[in-house]
C-alpha cells in the first residue's frame, strides 16, 4: 500500500510540476547533498589537522626535554623548554614514585601518575582531566633516565580551544547552508527558465500552426546548442509535412482530374441513352464505354498499388525469374504493335523476384518508350561485374527528357508540358509504379540521354543470388526466398543457346 501511495504522489508531482520546477528541485537537492558531503569532509579534515597539531607540539617538547635529561640530568634542561607556549599548557617532570620534580605554574600535583612509558619510550594520552584544571587535555609522556633515576616528561594541551573552533566552524556552516541553498535554488530556477525560454517560444509557435497553414516555422535560437538542433529539426519536420500535404493535395487533385475524363465520357453516353430512350449499340460499348471503363479500372488499381507502396511497400510474391524471358516477351509484344522498330540485345539472367511485378515495370518503361519514340526502341540487358545486379536499358530515339525534369517524371501524374509523342498520353502513373517495383527489388530507375539522342531509362534489379533476403523487402515470406534460391541454384548451369535469344535480335 505504501508503494502504491508513493507512486501516486510521484504521478501527481510529475503532472503538476513543470520541467523548470522539477529541474530546479532536482538540481537544488544535488547541490545540497554536495554541500553536506563537502561540509562533512571539511569538518573531518579540520578535526584531523587539529588533532595532529596538538600531538605534534606536545610530542616535540616532551622529546626535547627528555633528551636533555638523558644527557645531563635535571640541571641541564634549557629553561626555555620549561615554559608553556602556544600548543602547550602543562609541563611536568615526575619520577617513578609520582613525585613532581618540576611543574609549570598551576600544576603542582602530578598530572598523570599511572602511566610510565619507560626509558626513551613515548605514550600518547587523550581526554584526560588534570588535577586543579577544568576541561580535558591531551598530550604525550616521554621516558628519560639519568644516573639510574627514571623520569617521566609530561606535556599536555587543553582540547577546549580546538573543540570550540570546530564547533564554531560547524555553527557557521549550519547558518550559511540554508542561505546558500536558497540562493542556489533561485539561481537555478532563473537560469533554467532562461534556458527553457526558446522551448516556450517553440511551443507557442507550434500550437499556432494548423493543418491549413503549414508555412509558419519555429524560431531558431542563436545559442548553437541542443535547443538550436531541436528547432532546426522541427522546422525540417514542418518542411516535410508541408511538402507531404502539398503532394497529397496535388495527388488528390490530379487523381480527380484523371478520373473525371473517363467518368465524363461514361456518364455522357449513359445520359444521352437515357434522354433519348434508346439502347447503346455494341460498337459504342466496344469502342468507347469498355475502353474508358477499363482505363478507369486500371487507374484505380494503380492508385491502390501506389497507396500500398506508401504504407508498407509493394507486396511481392517471389520466385526464381528468368528475366530475359520477360524482356523477350516484351520485345515480341512491341514488335506485334508495329509502333516502332525494336532492337534487342539480351543476356540470359536469372533473379529472385516477383515475375508479375517485374513484367509490369518493364512494360511501363517500354510503353513510355513507344509513346515517345520516333522510329526505334532498343532494349539492352546485362549484369554488372560481380553478377549481383541485373541492368535493363530501354532506349528510344525521341526528343529525350530535359535535365530539369528528369527527377519530376517519376512523380505521380506528372507529364511534361511539351508532350514528347504522337500517341495518346498515359495517366502519369506508369513510371512511378515502375520505380516503386524496382525499389522493392533492391534497385533503382534512372534516366539519361540515349547514345543517339532520345531518352535512356536504366533499371537495376538485385539478382538476389548473393543475399536474397537483404535485396528483397522484409514483407516477403523468407521461406519463399529460400525456395526460390534453391530452384535458381539448381538451374543456374543452363546454356545460353537454349534461351533462343538470337531470335530477339
Amino acid at each position: 500500500m505504501f508503494a502504491h501511495s508513493t507512486d501516486g504522489l510521484r504521478a501527481v508531482f510529475r503532472r503538476n510540476q513543470g520541467v523548470r520546477v522539477r529541474s530546479t528541485i532536482v538540481a537544488t537537492i544535488i547541490v545540497a547533498l554536495a554541500m553536506l558531503a563537502g561540509a562533512a569532509i571539511m569538518l573531518f579534515m579540520l578535526d584531523r589537522h587539529q588533532d595532529s597539531q596538538m600531538y605534534k607540539s606536545t610530542g616535540t617538547r616532551s622529546y626535547e626535554i627528555a633528551h636533555q635529561i638523558n644527557e645531563g640530568g635535571m640541571n641541564s634542561i634549557d629553561s626555555e623548554l620549561l615554559r608553556p607556549t602556544t600548543g602547550i599548557d602543562v609541563i611536568q617532570i615526575v619520577d617513578n614514585n609520582g613525585v613532581v620534580l618540576f611543574s609549570s605554574p598551576g600544576g603542582d600535583t602530578a598530572a598523570i601518575s599511572d602511566i610510565t612509558p619507560g626509558w626513551w619510550n613515548t605514550e600518547r594520552v587523550d581526554g584526560v582531566e588534570l588535577p586543579g584544571r577544568s576541561g580535558t587535555y591531551c598530550g604525550q609522556i616521554t621516558g628519560a633516565q639519568f644516573d639510574g633515576v627514571d623520569y617521566n616528561v609530561i606535556t599536555a594541551v587543553s582540547t577546549q580551544p580546538y573543540f570550540s573552533g570546530l564547533r564554531g566552524t560547524a555553527t557557521i556552516l549550519a547558518i550559511e547552508f540554508p542561505i546558500v541553498i536558497v540562493i542556489a535554488g533561485a539561481g537555478i530556477y532563473y537560469f533554467v527558465g532562461r534556458a527553457l525560454g526558446p522551448v516556450e517560444k517553440i511551443t507557442r509557435q507550434v500550437s499556432a500552426i494548423t493543418s491549413s497553414d503549414l508555412s509558419r516555422r519555429v524560431p531558431v535560437p542563436s545559442t548553437d546548442d541542443e535547443l538550436t538542433t531541436l528547432a532546426v529539426t522541427m522546422n525540417d519536420m514542418l518542411d516535410r509535412l508541408e511538402q507531404s500535404r502539398t503532394s497529397q493535395l496535388q495527388f488528390v487533385g490530379d487523381a480527380s482530374h484523371e478520373l473525371r475524363s473517363p467518368l465524363t465520357t461514361l456518364v455522357g453516353i449513359l445520359d444521352l441513352a437515357d434522354d433519348t430512350d434508346s439502347p447503346i449499340d455494341v460498337d459504342t460499348v466496344r469502342s468507347i464505354l469498355l475502353p474508358e471503363a477499363q482505363r478507369m479500372s486500371n487507374m484505380v488499381a494503380d492508385l491502390l498499388l501506389l497507396a500500398r507502396a506508401d504504407e508498407r511497400g509493394i507486396p511481392l510474391t517471389v520466385d526464381d525469374v528468368d528475366l530475359d524471358d520477360i524482356v523477350g516477351a516484351e520485345v515480341t509484344r512491341l514488335r506485334s504493335l508495329g509502333l516502332a522498330k525494336v532492337v534487342a540485345d539480351v543476356t540470359p539472367i536469372r533473379v529472385i523476384g516477383d515475375p508479375d511485378k517485374l513484367s509490369r515495370a518493364i512494360r511501363n518503361l517500354t510503353d513510355n518508350a513507344a509513346h515517345h519514340a520516333s522510329s526505334t526502341i532498343t532494349l539492352e540487358m546485362e549484369q554488372d561485374a560481380d553478377e549481383s545486379v541485373a541492368i535493363i536499358r530501354v532506349i528510344d530515339d525521341g526528343p529525350g527528357v530535359p535535365g530539369d525534369v528528369r527527377d519530376k517524371i517519376f512523380d505521380r501524374f506528372y507529364r511534361h508540358d511539351a508532350d514528347r509523342g504522337h500517341h495518346q498520353a498515359g495517366s502519369g502513373l506508369g513510371l512511378p509504379i515502375a520505380a516503386e517495383i524496382a525499389r522493392a527489388h533492391g534497385g533503382t530507375i534512372t534516366v539519361s540521354d540515349g547514345p543517339d539522342g532520345g531518352a535512356c531509362f536504366t533499371m537495376t534489379i538485385s539478382t538476389g543470388l548473393e543475399d536474397a533476403q537483404s535485396a528483397i523487402p522484409s514483407l516477403v515470406d523468407p521461406s519463399l526466398i529460400d525456395q526460390a534460391v534453391t530452384r535458381t541454384s539448381n538451374g543456374a548451369n543452363r546454356v545460353g543457346s537454349e534461351r533462343n535469344i538470337d531470335s530477339l535480335t
